[in-house]
């Protein structure tokens, strides 16, 4: 039998191709900006600079992506990861834009020079990673000292809990207790600066001393 990781990755897989259109299109524009505000509102607390290089960790199809490149120059960099190898072919399809890599990798296994990083983001993503532990340690490293770090959900956490709770592979992904998170935040060098689980927003911000 499959692992529950190779599960995941087959659920998201076969989502892959019409992810924007089911879940961020707005009938109103026939864009994929239904949450443009709030989307916004969250990216807006990595203070990206126009240079910045960025990460958008667990990236799926690329939701995110306008919303980055808004804030970088022709010199600023957007890398897009995702396990997915699908998410990542939907992703280069719908934004083809030099500022752009994209890295098909587990985020548990991501290797990036340390301190190379201004910023990482990690939207609607973190309950399903293998070891989010690990992924937290990896993403603090690759950040320079002054970098931000947002993981964030346009729901809160017992929200999210229960929209997950009737799709099998990912029906036990659950974002950690507050606690749990905190130390795992504050253990791999991070200091936490922003907190919020409240209905419609889970946010968290953290800074590399």
């Amino acid at each position: 039998m499959n692992s529950l990781n190779e599960q995941r990755k087959e659920f998201f897989n076969q989502r892959a191709a019409g992810w924007l259109d089911n879940h961020y299109k707005n009938p109103d524009t026939d864009r994929h900006d239904l949450y443009a505000d709030r989307i916004r509102s969250i990216v807006s607390f990595l203070a990206l600079g126009p240079d910045s290089r960025v990460l958008d960790t667990g990236c799926g199809s690329g939701v995110l992506v306008p919303y980055l490149l808004e804030h970088l120059s022709v010199a600023g960099r957007l890398i897009e990861m995702d396990f997915s190898d699908q998410m990542i072919q939907a992703n280069r399809k719908h934004h083809p834009d030099e500022r752009i890599s994209f890295i098909c990798c587990d985020a548990a296994q991501m290797e990036f020079e340390a301190q190379s990083l201004d910023a990482v983001i990690c939207f609607a993503a973190f309950p399903h990673f293998s070891d989010p532990e690990q992924v937290i340690k990896r993403m603090s490293k690759s950040l320079r000292s002054g970098g931000r770090l947002v993981i964030g959900h346009l729901m809160s956490s017992a929200q999210l809990a229960e929209h997950h709770h009737s799709h099998t592979p990912v029906s036990k992904d659950r974002l950690p207790e507050k606690e749990t998170m905190f130390q795992w935040i504050t253990g791999s060098g991070l200091d936490i600066e922003t907190f919020k689980d409240q209905p419609g927003l889970y946010l968290l911000t953290a800074v590399k001393p």
